[in-house]
C-alpha cells in the first residue's frame, strides 16, 4: 500500500467511502428482509389456537369410538360407526380471541391518527380561506398603488362601493372623473 496515497486523503474521499459505506449496508438490510419476506410467505404455520381446536375434536372423536366399540371381535361386517356431535364447548373459536399484547395501544394510536388527519383537514381549509382573502387584499392594494395619489381617496371609495357622484363631490373631481374611476375598479374585480 502506497503511504503518500494515504496522507493524501482528503475529506471528499472520506465522505464517498462513507457514503459507500452506507449504501452497502442499506443493501445487505434490503436483501436480508427481503429474505424474511419470503421465508415468511412460504412457511405455513397454522394457528395455534386452531391446532389445539383440532387436537380436542380429534381426542373427543376418538373417545366416541372407543366406548362404541365393543372389546370382544365380532364377525359381522363392519358397520359404520356414526360420529358423536363434538359439544361446541370444546372449540375455543366460540370464545373471544385472545388479546394480542400491544392491540390497545395501536387502536389508540389509529384513533389519533384519525384525530389528527381530522384537524389537519380543518387546518388546510382555514390556510386557504387566509391565502384566499390575503390574495385579494394584496390586489386591492396594488389597485390603489398603481392610481396617481390626487385619485387615491377616490379609488378607496370606489373599492368600498360608493357611486361616482358620492366620490365627486367628496374628492373634489368631477364626475366623469369619478366614472371612470368607479369603472376601473368594476374592471379590476371582474378580472381577480
Amino acid at each position: 500500500m502506497d503511504l503518500e496515497a494515504l496522507a493524501n486523503f482528503g475529506w471528499r474521499e472520506a465522505l464517498v467511502a462513507i457514503i459507500a459505506i452506507l449504501v452497502l449496508y442499506v443493501v445487505v438490510v434490503f436483501l436480508r428482509l427481503r429474505r424474511l419476506r419470503r421465508a415468511k410467505s412460504g412457511s405455513t404455520v397454522p394457528d395455534p389456537l386452531v391446532v389445539r381446536a383440532a387436537v380436542a375434536a380429534y381426542t373427543e372423536v376418538l373417545e366416541t369410538e372407543a366406548k362404541e366399540v365393543p372389546d370382544s371381535p365380532d364377525t359381522s361386517p363392519a358397520v359404520p360407526v356414526p360420529l358423536a356431535e363434538p359439544s361446541e364447548a370444546a372449540f375455543p373459536w366460540n370464545e373471544p380471541p385472545p388479546e394480542i399484547p400491544g392491540q390497545k395501544l395501536i387502536e389508540a394510536l389509529e384513533r389519533e391518527i384519525a384525530q389528527l388527519r381530522d384537524e389537519m383537514g380543518s387546518l388546510h381549509a382555514e390556510v386557504q380561506a387566509l391565502r384566499e382573502e390575503q390574495q385579494r387584499e394584496l390586489t386591492q392594494s396594488q389597485a390603489i398603488q398603481h392610481v396617481s395619489p390626487l385619485y387615491s381617496d377616490a379609488m378607496q371609495l370606489a373599492i368600498q362601493g360608493q357611486d361616482a357622484t358620492g366620490i365627486s363631490q367628496h374628492c373634489g373631481i368631477s364626475r366623469a372623473e369619478a366614472e371612470l374611476v368607479v369603472a376601473l375598479v368594476r374592471n379590476r374585480e371582474n378580472l381577480g
